[in-house]
């Protein structure tokens, strides 16, 4: 799988725009409907100043990860999860989110449990195809799952 390249981080509108994006972060874990909202305005704001396709991408991701990690409804973080799959992410990416969204599934909602070992799967599947590196880590991310 391959991902695209976001914008140069030296790039002023792209470190502009991660910042706000950082800052706004803080609130998903007390306060998610003003963290939604704010990264909303976010995207307002730096549309046309960045690549539309990686400002979505980014804010569909940090949506994605912040609802499994504060650990948000089944509904939110199907829909966080839906809307970042949408993306070209990448086997790094995807890796992360089929490990963050198993750990979110056996702690919060079993019942989406096959759903995030299917992808978990489909990550091994790919393991052979990587470089010695990427396999490395990949393999040590998936070895971390624990029930």
């Amino acid at each position: 799988m391959k991902g695209f390249d976001d914008p140069p981080y030296r790039d002023p509108n792209w470190e502009a725009f991660m910042q706000e994006v950082e800052e706004t972060t803080r609130l998903a874990s007390t306060d998610w409907p003003r963290f939604r909202a704010g990264l909303r305005h976010v995207g307002r704001r730096h549309a046309g100043r960045v690549p539309t396709v990686s400002m979505h991408r980014k804010i569909a991701e940090n949506v994605f990860f912040c609802a499994a990690h504060w650990k948000q409804t089944p509904r939110i973080v199907r829909g966080a999860l839906r809307a970042y799959l949408k993306h070209p992410l990448g086997t790094r990416m995807y890796s992360y989110a089929a490990a963050e969204y198993w750990q979110w599934a056996s702690k919060v909602s079993p019942e989406d449990l096959p759903a995030a070992e299917s992808m978990v799967a489909e990550v091994r599947e790919y393991l052979p195809s990587l470089d010695e590196h990427e396999r490395w880590n990949t393999e040590g991310l998936l070895a971390s799952l624990k029930r």
